[in-house]
């Protein structure tokens, strides 16, 4: 993380921590060799790009090896994995960005912005948490009060049309609950009841499946799959019923 930081720095980059390492970090909970999600601001369209590019041109570190790197213009985003003497280092790198879905369930518009614009675009306020990096140069960026939550056991969407841009966050806030303990607090549980009786998706049962918008397709099968293979499923499976 340290090497992560400083070829960052020499490029003019800022690195954050956002969500589930800084959530669990306010759990008593060490920071995650896998599932890292860094913010990436600075000049240029997309700086998790360029920060990704300018690590595969240079040499490594003695002991380092890039085994995995991939970047997604659409959306801004890069991912990478380093394998290095202290560790695997395994992490998606997302340039500061916000969101616009053109229709609900669609894949999701994005434009460049900065780290508080970044965070309005997650699903749940204990995600929408960052810590810049080095740890410990800056205060918690918690705008969404998602430490309160936490301490709380509560799940909280962000805004009023979270679950119809994205019903596949339903799933996850499950994965959450079952995982953490959580319940989902009273407004959005009364969101979760409205959009699912005004079903707002093009797509219903019985239409051809290729038919369906991606958070109803691909987006919702991945959430599944981490419903099943990493959580804790058959209480996962209590909450969803419920």
């Amino acid at each position: 993380m340290d090497w992560l930081v400083a070829v960052a720095m020499a490029q003019g980059l800022n690195l954050s921590v956002v969500g589930g390492a800084v959530r669990d970090r306010l759990l008593g909970e060490s920071t995650p060799d896998k599932d890292l999600d860094l913010v990436v601001e600075g000049e240029g369209r997309w700086p998790a790009i360029q920060l990704l590019e300018v690590i595969e041109k240079q040499a490594l570190p003695a002991g380092f090896q890039l085994t995995q790197s991939q970047s997604f213009e659409a959306f801004g985003t890069a991912h990478l994995q380093l394998d290095t003497p202290a560790g695997r280092l395994l992490c998606d790198l997302s340039s500061a960005r916000s969101e616009r879905y053109a229709f609900p369930g669609a894949h999701p518009e994005v434009q460049p912005t900065d780290l508080p614009g970044d965070l309005k675009r997650l699903d749940f306020s204990i995600n929408a948490i960052a810590e810049q990096l080095p740890l410990g140069s800056s205060p918690l960026i918690d705008p969404f009060a998602g430490e309160a939550d936490l301490k709380a056991g509560q799940l909280k969407l962000l805004h009023p049309l979270s679950l119809q841009d994205d019903p596949s966050r339903l799933l996850r806030g499950v994965r959450y609950g079952a995982r953490l303990g959580l319940q989902l607090a009273p407004e959005t549980a009364g969101q979760v009841e409205s959009t699912l009786a005004a079903w707002p998706w093009s797509w219903h049962i019985g239409d051809p499946p290729e038919q369906a918008p991606p958070a109803l397709a691909t987006r919702l099968r991945m959430e599944l799959e981490l419903f099943l293979f990493r959580e804790p499923w058959p209480q996962a499976f209590d909450l969803l019923q419920a």
